[in-house]
């Protein structure tokens, strides 16, 4: 093993509270149920620095931390770093797609007689190349129509996974996963869904090879594991009963958000109550008050354990605020709120305004900060594009800006030195991946230096981006690699480089500073403000009611939808430290004109009526509302 510095990791150990301690240093099987707050990452960051300092793991054997976004997978890594844990080879960091393709498909495929990507072959689900095979396979499956792009990516899941009773329940749909698995194999093509089905399909089908991945990685270590779909389950399952691979499960069902992903609470409650695996529940919210906390376990509806940080001198606020105008209103509310905040010191930055979709609501929300001249960042609006390629080129544009003199401390200086090397291992995996040979450490981590010399915030991100690609060879990378939307990754950038007139700062993310988030409830989540602004708490906003056409109204949502809504609430009470601020009314008006009156969010409501144990407050600019209270 290498440390850089054996003290950092055992202070950190020190500092976990006994149950995250617990859930580190137990040596077997582990779903680790965490709450909001609880100090998860933090958790599974020790949890895999423990197990790279304690267990006999060399650069041939090690661990496998599968995160399902690529920032919380590079975010495990510079972690360690922080602590002094080298992981070198001994740790893959990364989303279970890329872990899929380059742990499993790419270098076993061939040998079982499974085709791997070409150069692009990866597409984008919603792609033009991809959804053109949509109304085929259902004409296929003998069903008429231009079918349902989000049916299928379901049931292929489903389908892959290989649960007998949930493919029959499919019924033809069954036959139309199967219609567009194949249509996509004619045609060369894979997506981020085939790659982890046909993973799945060569170790179930191959025990060598199997065998070969459970010795090259005898723990996985699993983020988010609620959210990662049935293919994964399944997999994990293989590698564990079959193979005796280790696994720690985090996540939290309470949690489980993107069920259009395939997300399912019931995958972790499955693997927790498997034989042999210890469930810990990280009870301790570091995060919010335990007013927050209350009001959020009368949203679930359902008791938890959850508490706050018993050193913690205050309780937090839950701020209600009734209004008796329509969505321009609520979004005239949240601006006043913000300027109310800043005129007490808060800076904008740690403020955010959530949203649960695109619509009514966003639109209010936009124009009303636009008319108030507020600085926000809209993430539903990045101008850039998305991937490996385009994370690093950011990466490349944070160093820069920042550059490599700027130390005030001795932490400082070894943060410095770990960004760079971070950027060395993520240059030579987008090598490996596009077919081009690695290069030593040392002289990449050279050529990097001088290529990313010092530049101003302001400097063009046009002319950076052409010398960075010189230099660097970003352009046989880009049409060396499986993936899609990295094949265009550079023209992407340069367009929009030109298009805005962006700068490197721009691109290293400099942007946010001074500025508020406005954000989707779903992007919230993992995330956290001192300050969360709710606007928009109407029946049929939030929860959402779907639009029915033949009966001329919103239909009152289904039962698991309006379980995820709840939960999807859930999420967004709990992303404050300080205050949640929920403005709620009676109505919206549509798009279309229509006045509907479906009455105050129920979920508003339940807190309402039900006797919160810790008191909040209760804005009444616009008219008193009587608030039981124990």
């Amino acid at each position: 093993m290498t440390l850089l510095s054996g003290p950092g990791l055992r202070r950190e150990l020190e500092a976990l509270d006994a149950e995250q301690r617990d859930a580190v240093v137990d040596d077997g099987d582990l779903a680790a149920l965490a709450g909001p707050g609880s100090g998860k990452t933090r958790t599974l960051v020790a949890k895999v620095g423990y197990l790279l300092a304690s267990q006999q793991i060399s650069n041939h054997r090690g661990v496998a931390a599968i995160s399902y976004g690529r920032e919380a997978a590079r975010e495990i890594t510079r972690r360690l770093r922080r602590l002094g844990v080298a992981p070198e080879r001994r740790l893959t960091s990364s989303t279970l797609h890329s872990w899929c393709l380059n742990a499993i498909l790419r270098p076993y495929g061939p040998l079982v007689g499974i085709p791997v990507p070409d150069p692009g072959g990866v597409v984008d689900e919603w792609s033009v190349a991809w959804t053109q095979h949509v109304t085929p396979s259902y004409a296929e499956a003998g069903i008429q129509g231009r079918g349902n792009a989000k049916e299928v990516v379901r049931a292929r899941r489903i389908v892959a996974s290989g649960r007998p009773q949930e493919i029959e329940a499919l019924g033809k749909i069954a036959d139309v996963a199967r219609s567009f698995d194949a249509r996509l194999t004619a045609a060369g093509l894979f997506d981020f869904d085939s790659i982890i089905a046909q993973s799945l399909q060569i170790l179930r089908e191959h025990s060598e090879v199997s065998k070969m991945v459970a010795a090259r990685y005898p723990w996985l270590i699993i983020d988010e594991y609620q959210d990662l779909g049935p293919v994964l389950h399944e997999l994990v399952l293989h590698l564990r009963n079959r193979e005796g691979v280790r696994v720690a499960a985090f996540g939290d069902p309470d949690q489980t958000i993107m069920s259009f992903n395939g997300a399912d609470p019931r995958y972790l409650q499955e693997f927790a109550s498997q034989e042999g695996v210890r469930a810990i529940v990280l009870t301790t919210n570091y995060r919010c008050g335990q007013s927050v906390i209350d009001a959020s376990h009368v949203v679930l509806d359902e008791p938890r354990p959850h508490r706050a940080d018993p050193l913690r001198e205050d309780n937090g606020d839950l701020e209600l605020v009734p209004l008796d105008g329509g969505l321009p209103d609520h979004a005239q509310r949240a601006v006043d709120k913000v300027h109310e905040l800043m005129a007490t010191g808060v800076g904008l930055h740690q403020i955010a305004i959530f949203y649960p979709r695109k619509g009514e609501l966003l639109d209010a929300v936009v124009a009303a900060l636009n008319a108030a001249g507020l600085p926000y960042v809209h993430e539903g609006e990045q101008r850039f594009p998305k991937g490996d390629l385009a994370d690093f080129i950011r990466d490349c544009a944070a160093r820069a800006v920042r550059g490599p003199t700027i130390r005030t401390t001795a932490a400082q200086d070894t943060d410095q030195a770990h960004t760079i090397m971070e950027i060395v291992f993520s240059y030579n995996r987008l090598r490996r991946g596009s077919g081009l040979p690695e290069i030593p450490e040392h002289v990449a981590g050279g050529v990097l230096v001088s290529a990313l010399q010092p530049v101003s915030a302001d400097h063009s991100l046009a002319v950076w981006l052409e010398k960075l690609s010189n230099a660097l060879a970003l352009p046989a990378i880009s049409t060396g690699s499986p993936i899609a939307r990295d094949q265009v990754v550079l023209e992407q950038f340069l367009g929009y480089a030109h298009s805005y007139g962006l700068t490197v700062g721009d691109a290293a993310g400099t942007v946010r500073t001074g500025r508020l988030t406005l954000v989707t409830y779903h992007s919230a989540k993992g995330r956290e403000w001192d300050f969360v602004i709710l606007p928009g708490l109407v029946d049929g906003i939030m929860p959402y009611r779907p639009w029915s056409r033949p009966h001329g109204r919103h239909l009152e949502p289904r039962e698991a939808d309006l379980a995820e809504s709840r939960r999807l609430f859930y999420v967004a009470l709990t992303r404050t430290r300080r205050t949640a601020i929920l403005l709620y009314g009676d109505f919206w008006i549509s798009s279309r004109g229509d006045r509907n009156e479906y009455g105050k969010s129920r979920f508003v409501l339940e807190l309402l009526n039900h006797r919160v144990r810790v008191p909040h407050h209760v804005d009444s600019v616009q008219h008193e509302q009587q608030v039981v209270l124990s």
